[in-house]
Protein backbone atom coordinates (compact mmCIF):
# COMPACT_ATOMS: atom_id res chain seq x y z
CA UNK A 1 0.00 0.00 0.00
CA UNK A 2 1.36 3.35 -1.07
CA UNK A 3 2.30 5.69 1.57
CA UNK A 4 1.86 9.38 0.91
CA UNK A 5 2.37 11.71 3.81
CA UNK A 6 1.06 15.16 4.49
CA UNK A 7 4.50 17.86 4.38
CA UNK A 8 3.97 20.13 7.15
CA UNK A 9 5.36 23.18 4.83
CA UNK A 10 4.79 23.18 1.43
CA UNK A 11 8.07 23.19 -0.90
CA UNK A 12 8.42 25.97 -3.57
CA UNK A 13 9.10 23.85 -7.43
CA UNK A 14 9.02 25.50 -10.44
CA UNK A 15 6.79 28.05 -9.32
CA UNK A 16 4.24 25.77 -7.70
CA UNK A 17 3.76 24.66 -4.11
CA UNK A 18 4.17 21.06 -3.75
CA UNK A 19 2.92 19.16 -0.75
CA UNK A 20 2.60 15.55 -0.73
CA UNK A 21 -0.98 14.31 0.65
CA UNK A 22 -3.41 11.78 0.52
CA UNK A 23 -4.58 11.10 -2.71
CA UNK A 24 -8.30 10.37 -2.72
CA UNK A 25 -9.81 6.92 -4.01
CA UNK A 26 -8.67 6.35 -7.82
CA UNK A 27 -11.78 6.70 -9.84
CA UNK A 28 -12.23 7.34 -13.29
CA UNK A 29 -16.47 7.76 -13.44
CA UNK A 30 -17.85 10.26 -14.64
CA UNK A 31 -20.57 12.91 -12.26
CA UNK A 32 -23.75 11.05 -12.83
CA UNK A 33 -26.59 12.88 -14.26
CA UNK A 34 -26.39 16.06 -16.18
CA UNK A 35 -23.78 18.33 -16.43
CA UNK A 36 -23.62 21.58 -18.29
CA UNK A 37 -22.60 25.25 -18.65
CA UNK A 38 -20.72 27.81 -20.59
CA UNK A 39 -17.39 25.39 -22.30
CA UNK A 40 -13.60 26.60 -22.55
CA UNK A 41 -11.34 24.26 -23.96
CA UNK A 42 -7.10 24.57 -24.23
CA UNK A 43 -4.33 22.18 -25.65
CA UNK A 44 -0.62 22.14 -26.31
CA UNK A 45 1.84 19.43 -27.02
CA UNK A 46 4.98 19.60 -24.30
CA UNK A 47 8.06 17.78 -23.45
CA UNK A 48 9.03 15.65 -26.72
CA UNK A 49 5.31 15.98 -27.63
CA UNK A 50 3.15 14.67 -25.56
CA UNK A 51 -0.26 16.43 -25.79
CA UNK A 52 -2.33 18.11 -23.10
CA UNK A 53 -5.79 19.17 -22.98
CA UNK A 54 -7.68 21.18 -20.31
CA UNK A 55 -11.56 21.29 -20.10
CA UNK A 56 -13.26 23.71 -17.76
CA UNK A 57 -16.87 24.34 -17.26
CA UNK A 58 -18.80 27.31 -15.78
CA UNK A 59 -22.60 27.43 -14.79
CA UNK A 60 -23.96 30.49 -13.03
CA UNK A 61 -20.13 31.83 -12.53
CA UNK A 62 -19.05 28.68 -11.14
CA UNK A 63 -16.78 26.04 -11.97
CA UNK A 64 -18.86 22.74 -11.96
CA UNK A 65 -16.64 20.83 -14.19
CA UNK A 66 -12.35 20.64 -14.49
CA UNK A 67 -10.66 17.84 -16.67
CA UNK A 68 -7.08 17.30 -17.83
CA UNK A 69 -6.08 14.78 -19.97
CA UNK A 70 -2.80 13.60 -21.82
CA UNK A 71 -2.29 11.72 -24.87
CA UNK A 72 1.33 10.35 -24.72
CA UNK A 73 3.84 11.35 -27.82
CA UNK A 74 3.29 9.74 -31.18
CA UNK A 75 7.23 8.93 -30.94
CA UNK A 76 7.11 7.71 -26.79
CA UNK A 77 9.84 5.11 -26.45
CA UNK A 78 7.20 2.60 -25.81
CA UNK A 79 5.33 1.80 -28.75
CA UNK A 80 2.39 0.29 -26.85
CA UNK A 81 1.51 3.25 -25.57
CA UNK A 82 2.22 5.74 -28.62
CA UNK A 83 -1.05 7.91 -28.83
CA UNK A 84 -2.65 6.93 -25.65
CA UNK A 85 -4.83 8.39 -23.17
CA UNK A 86 -3.24 8.47 -19.31
CA UNK A 87 -6.78 8.68 -18.00
CA UNK A 88 -8.43 5.90 -19.36
CA UNK A 89 -5.93 3.80 -20.38
CA UNK A 90 -3.81 0.67 -18.76
CA UNK A 91 -1.15 3.82 -18.92
CA UNK A 92 -2.08 4.13 -15.16
CA UNK A 93 -1.79 0.56 -14.06
CA UNK A 94 1.97 0.54 -15.82
CA UNK A 95 3.27 3.84 -14.16
CA UNK A 96 1.75 2.98 -10.47
CA UNK A 97 3.39 -0.78 -11.11
CA UNK A 98 6.87 1.60 -11.69
CA UNK A 99 6.56 4.17 -10.02
CA UNK A 100 4.10 3.39 -7.20
CA UNK A 101 1.31 5.86 -7.58
CA UNK A 102 -0.72 6.28 -11.36
CA UNK A 103 -0.37 9.47 -13.19
CA UNK A 104 -4.47 10.24 -12.82
CA UNK A 105 -3.81 10.23 -8.61
CA UNK A 106 -1.66 13.73 -9.21
CA UNK A 107 -4.56 14.76 -11.31
CA UNK A 108 -7.47 13.85 -9.55
CA UNK A 109 -6.34 16.02 -6.70
CA UNK A 110 -5.51 19.19 -9.24
CA UNK A 111 -8.80 18.74 -10.38
CA UNK A 112 -10.84 18.70 -7.16
CA UNK A 113 -8.69 21.65 -5.45
CA UNK A 114 -9.60 23.73 -8.92
CA UNK A 115 -13.62 22.58 -8.44
CA UNK A 116 -13.39 23.04 -4.66
CA UNK A 117 -11.19 26.34 -4.32
CA UNK A 118 -12.97 27.75 -7.33
CA UNK A 119 -9.90 28.70 -9.42
CA UNK A 120 -7.54 27.50 -11.92
CA UNK A 121 -4.52 29.38 -11.00
CA UNK A 122 -2.09 29.80 -7.94
CA UNK A 123 -0.65 26.71 -6.23
CA UNK A 124 -2.17 23.70 -5.62
CA UNK A 125 -1.45 20.17 -3.60
CA UNK A 126 1.34 18.02 -5.68
CA UNK A 127 1.38 14.19 -5.38
CA UNK A 128 4.99 12.85 -5.11
CA UNK A 129 5.55 11.02 -8.19
CA UNK A 130 2.71 11.78 -9.97
CA UNK A 131 3.53 16.04 -10.66
CA UNK A 132 5.79 16.00 -13.62
CA UNK A 133 2.31 16.43 -16.12
CA UNK A 134 0.64 19.20 -13.48
CA UNK A 135 4.03 21.24 -13.76
CA UNK A 136 4.64 20.73 -17.21
CA UNK A 137 1.26 21.04 -18.34
CA UNK A 138 -1.76 21.34 -16.47
CA UNK A 139 -1.18 24.01 -14.37
CA UNK A 140 0.27 26.48 -17.34
CA UNK A 141 -2.83 25.76 -19.63
CA UNK A 142 -5.04 26.80 -17.29
CA UNK A 143 -3.12 29.74 -16.19
CA UNK A 144 -3.49 30.73 -20.39
CA UNK A 145 -7.28 29.82 -19.84
CA UNK A 146 -7.83 31.48 -17.07
CA UNK A 147 -7.81 35.04 -19.26
CA UNK A 148 -10.84 33.56 -20.75
CA UNK A 149 -12.53 32.94 -17.90
CA UNK A 150 -14.23 36.43 -17.38
CA UNK A 151 -15.13 36.66 -21.32
CA UNK A 152 -18.51 34.66 -22.74
CA UNK A 153 -17.92 31.75 -24.30
CA UNK A 154 -19.19 30.94 -27.70
CA UNK A 155 -18.85 27.08 -26.58
CA UNK A 156 -21.49 24.89 -24.37
CA UNK A 157 -21.02 21.81 -23.04
CA UNK A 158 -23.12 19.50 -22.12
CA UNK A 159 -22.50 16.11 -20.92
CA UNK A 160 -25.42 13.03 -19.66
CA UNK A 161 -24.05 9.70 -17.88
CA UNK A 162 -25.92 7.02 -16.28
CA UNK A 163 -24.73 3.91 -14.49
CA UNK A 164 -26.00 0.79 -16.61
CA UNK A 165 -25.22 -1.48 -13.47
CA UNK A 166 -22.91 -4.38 -14.23
CA UNK A 167 -20.30 -2.36 -13.87
CA UNK A 168 -20.43 -0.34 -16.46
CA UNK A 169 -21.31 3.58 -16.67
CA UNK A 170 -22.41 5.09 -20.26
CA UNK A 171 -21.33 9.11 -20.33
CA UNK A 172 -22.96 11.04 -23.62
CA UNK A 173 -20.32 14.63 -24.35
CA UNK A 174 -22.17 17.17 -26.65
CA UNK A 175 -20.65 20.52 -27.54
CA UNK A 176 -22.47 23.08 -29.48
CA UNK A 177 -21.02 26.25 -30.95
CA UNK A 178 -23.18 29.04 -32.82
CA UNK A 179 -26.47 26.73 -32.11
CA UNK A 180 -25.01 23.56 -33.65
CA UNK A 181 -23.80 20.60 -32.53
CA UNK A 182 -19.53 20.48 -32.89
CA UNK A 183 -18.59 17.44 -31.33
CA UNK A 184 -20.59 14.02 -30.16
CA UNK A 185 -18.75 11.89 -28.39
CA UNK A 186 -20.17 8.60 -26.17
CA UNK A 187 -18.15 6.20 -24.15
CA UNK A 188 -18.61 3.76 -22.02
CA UNK A 189 -16.33 3.69 -18.85
CA UNK A 190 -15.94 0.24 -16.57
CA UNK A 191 -16.29 0.28 -13.20
CA UNK A 192 -13.24 1.18 -10.20
CA UNK A 193 -13.13 -2.44 -9.02
CA UNK A 194 -13.10 -5.85 -10.64
CA UNK A 195 -15.75 -6.91 -8.17
CA UNK A 196 -18.72 -4.28 -9.48
CA UNK A 197 -17.94 -6.15 -12.89
CA UNK A 198 -20.19 -9.09 -13.30
CA UNK A 199 -18.57 -10.32 -16.53
CA UNK A 200 -15.42 -12.05 -15.76
CA UNK A 201 -14.13 -11.05 -19.38
CA UNK A 202 -14.46 -8.02 -18.59
CA UNK A 203 -12.67 -7.29 -15.17
CA UNK A 204 -9.56 -6.54 -16.57
CA UNK A 205 -10.67 -3.47 -17.91
CA UNK A 206 -11.29 -2.05 -14.50
CA UNK A 207 -10.94 1.61 -14.39
CA UNK A 208 -11.07 1.98 -17.91
CA UNK A 209 -13.13 2.70 -21.15
CA UNK A 210 -14.56 0.79 -24.00
CA UNK A 211 -12.89 3.48 -26.30
CA UNK A 212 -9.28 4.76 -24.49
CA UNK A 213 -8.69 1.16 -23.42
CA UNK A 214 -5.55 -0.63 -25.80
CA UNK A 215 -6.52 -4.10 -25.49
CA UNK A 216 -10.48 -4.11 -24.96
CA UNK A 217 -11.92 -6.45 -28.06
CA UNK A 218 -15.32 -5.19 -29.23
CA UNK A 219 -17.45 -7.90 -29.76
CA UNK A 220 -18.66 -6.81 -32.67
CA UNK A 221 -15.54 -6.86 -34.15
CA UNK A 222 -15.18 -3.03 -35.43
CA UNK A 223 -12.98 -0.87 -32.68
CA UNK A 224 -15.18 0.69 -30.40
CA UNK A 225 -13.48 3.65 -31.16
CA UNK A 226 -13.81 3.64 -34.77
CA UNK A 227 -17.87 2.94 -34.28
CA UNK A 228 -17.85 6.34 -31.88
CA UNK A 229 -15.71 8.00 -34.22
CA UNK A 230 -18.41 7.61 -37.08
CA UNK A 231 -21.12 8.57 -34.75
CA UNK A 232 -19.24 12.23 -34.44
CA UNK A 233 -19.08 12.47 -37.58
CA UNK A 234 -22.70 11.73 -38.22
CA UNK A 235 -24.32 13.91 -35.54
CA UNK A 236 -21.91 16.83 -36.47
CA UNK A 237 -23.10 16.40 -39.93
CA UNK A 238 -26.49 15.54 -39.86
CA UNK A 239 -27.46 17.44 -36.51
CA UNK A 240 -29.16 14.26 -35.33
CA UNK A 241 -28.54 12.73 -32.06
CA UNK A 242 -30.83 9.75 -33.15
CA UNK A 243 -30.26 8.63 -36.51
CA UNK A 244 -27.65 5.52 -36.53
CA UNK A 245 -28.28 4.62 -39.91
CA UNK A 246 -25.36 3.34 -41.98
CA UNK A 247 -23.19 3.58 -39.00
CA UNK A 248 -21.10 0.36 -38.30
CA UNK A 249 -22.86 -2.48 -35.99
CA UNK A 250 -25.93 -0.96 -35.56
CA UNK A 251 -28.04 -4.08 -37.28
CA UNK A 252 -29.01 -6.92 -34.64
CA UNK A 253 -26.48 -9.51 -36.45
CA UNK A 254 -24.14 -9.37 -39.64
CA UNK A 255 -22.30 -12.27 -41.70
CA UNK A 256 -18.69 -11.03 -40.95
CA UNK A 257 -16.93 -11.69 -44.41
CA UNK A 258 -19.49 -9.69 -45.87
CA UNK A 259 -20.23 -6.83 -43.76
CA UNK A 260 -17.13 -6.84 -41.46
CA UNK A 261 -19.02 -7.25 -38.22
CA UNK A 262 -20.59 -10.06 -36.18
CA UNK A 263 -22.69 -8.78 -34.24
CA UNK A 264 -25.51 -5.10 -33.24
CA UNK A 265 -22.67 -3.23 -30.71
CA UNK A 266 -24.77 -3.14 -27.65
CA UNK A 267 -22.95 0.13 -26.70
CA UNK A 268 -26.08 1.53 -29.61
CA UNK A 269 -28.85 1.10 -26.76
CA UNK A 270 -27.22 2.45 -23.99
CA UNK A 271 -26.37 5.58 -26.44
CA UNK A 272 -29.88 5.73 -27.69
CA UNK A 273 -31.05 6.02 -23.94
CA UNK A 274 -28.63 9.09 -23.25
CA UNK A 275 -28.87 10.79 -26.25
CA UNK A 276 -32.73 11.01 -26.03
CA UNK A 277 -32.19 12.85 -22.60
CA UNK A 278 -29.32 14.73 -24.39
CA UNK A 279 -31.55 15.95 -26.96
CA UNK A 280 -34.57 17.34 -24.13
CA UNK A 281 -31.60 19.07 -22.38
CA UNK A 282 -30.92 20.70 -25.57
CA UNK A 283 -34.33 21.48 -26.29
CA UNK A 284 -35.15 22.70 -22.96
CA UNK A 285 -32.52 25.15 -23.19
CA UNK A 286 -32.88 26.20 -26.34
CA UNK A 287 -29.84 26.09 -27.75
CA UNK A 288 -29.58 24.87 -31.07
CA UNK A 289 -30.77 26.16 -34.15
Amino acid sequence: MKKIFLLSMLTLVSSLSMSEIKVPNWTVQPKDGVVKGDYYKIEERFRQGHLGTLEVVKNNGKLVHVEFNELTRPNYYNRFYQNVSKRLSPYNFSMAEKSGVAWIEGVLVAENQMIKEQRLTGTFDMVAGASNSIQQSMVPLAEKLNSQMDKKSNSKYYSVSENFGNGLTGVLKVIVEKGKIIECRYDEIFADTKDEIKDKNLKEFYRQSKYWSIMYDEPSRIGFNVQMDALNDKVVKTQNLLDLTDLPATEKSGNYKQSGFTRRNTAWDNYLKLAEKMKNELEKDKVLK
